[in-house]
């Protein structure tokens, strides 16, 4: 009897074991599976935005040019004064200038030329040159190049926030700082009207933020930042 009872004993504590052994396994196995959803959207995002910057680029700002240098011959060859078509010539200077802009937003050519720290950099610049806001971009210590989809995802993390804090906080002031050592860190702060706790749970741009930072393997923090606006922090690990 104490052999059978014992016997019985091993039996379930080896059933219990397997049962918490396979449950794990399906546990990981659903994990990778978001995991590779995640990278799956997040790559066929990008490659619409390279699909649509391209033509943007290539096409409709071509045409644009065409049409501006037709102008021009249109001035040449009739009479026609310079001063009747200029408004136009300015009109379709507007409009190239932000064709060039939303393409380099979809697609920024100086991360697939110079890495993600140039990018960051020019992106801090440009942001400063279109807007009232005050932005400064600082790094430190040694940069460590990353793969190229990882270098994306990060500098569309920076540049959702960059957006919001100007955007939706209203920010008149944005700090990026970016520290390479064993990990990246990257510390965003901003002097804005900050957020609610419903904003926080609610918004498209934070849920497509945290899943980059879940394809990263990241860590990815926002909270208020005293005495006001927000603070947000990215750790990545680079090594």
């Amino acid at each position: 009897m104490l052999i059978l009872a014992g016997g019985i004993v091993f039996f379930v504590v080896f059933y219990k074991k397997r049962m918490l052994e396979a449950k794990l396994r399906e546990q990981h196995l659903e994990v990778m599976y978001q995991q590779r959803m995640m990278e799956a959207a997040l790559e066929s995002q990008e490659s619409e935005r390279k699909r649509v910057a391209a033509d943007l680029h290539d096409g409709v700002g071509a045409m644009l040019s065409a049409i501006r240098a037709s102008l021009g011959t249109l001035v040449r060859t009739a009479s026609i004064g310079e001063e009747t078509v200029q408004p136009v010539k300015a009109m379709l200077d507007d409009t190239i200038d932000s064709v060039r802009k939303i393409s380099r937003d979809l697609l920024p050519s100086t991360l697939e030329k110079y890495g993600l720290s140039a990018a960051l950099k020019e992106m801090c610049e440009r942001f400063q040159s279109l807007t009232d806001a005050g932005i400064f971009f600082t790094e430190a210590g040694t940069i460590i190049p990353l793969e190229k989809s990882r270098e994306i995802l990060v500098f569309r993390i920076i540049q959702e926030l960059i957006n919001n804090a100007l955007k939706h906080a209203k920010a008149n002031r944005i700090e990026v700082q970016v520290t390479w050592d064993t990990q990246l860190h990257v510390v965003v702060t901003d002097n804005g009207k900050g957020f609610t706790p419903e904003q926080h749970t609610k918004g498209l741009g934070l849920f497509n933020m945290e899943n980059r930072a879940r394809v990263l393997h990241a860590s990815f923090v926002i909270e208020p930042y005293q005495p006001s606006g927000t603070k947000a922090v990215l750790t990545v690990p680079v090594t």
